[in-house]
């Protein structure tokens, strides 16, 4: 039976329990330990200046790359939002109107070229760089944080 039954099978059974007092004495409740949780980290001793050293300059790099294209990425989707919004307003009150399907053609062109050059320079940033292993985990890095 689950618990939840229990509570309430004793609680029918007892005359007065949910509205006057108990009738009877209830047996003490032992406290019982919270189980441990896990170790507090100091990140202080962890992103050290050794710790940076040892990553490499790629690593650097992709961090750095990767930062900035989580803010840059977040400042676009701010501005697109708000020229969508003030698009669908003046296009609600009637004072523009909007050809949507050309809209689509435009932005199918600009996600096209943008994923040929996006392609074209984390390639660059690969080939120049003498460790494109830890300059993806630098970027993976750089977005996540």
């Amino acid at each position: 039976m689950p618990p939840l039954n229990r509570w309430i099978s004793a609680l029918t059974l007892i005359p007065g329990a949910l509205f006057g007092a108990v009738t009877h004495a209830a047996a003490p409740v032992q406290p019982v330990a919270a189980p441990p949780g896990p170790p507090v980290t100091d990140f202080s001793t962890l992103f050290n200046e050794a710790f940076f050293l040892k990553l490499g300059f790629s690593f650097m790099v992709g961090l750095a790359v990767g930062y900035a294209l989580k803010i840059a990425f977040k400042l676009a989707l701010v501005v697109i939002g708000v020229i969508l919004i003030g698009i669908f307003a003046l296009q609600y009150a009637g004072i523009a109107h909007v050809d949507w399907s050309g809209m689509e053609g435009q932005y199918d062109n600009w996600a096209s070229w943008l994923s040929v050059n996006g392609g074209a320079f984390l390639d660059f940033i690969g080939n120049n760089l003498s460790n494109s292993a830890s300059f993806i985990a630098g970027l993976a890095l750089g977005l996540k944080i």
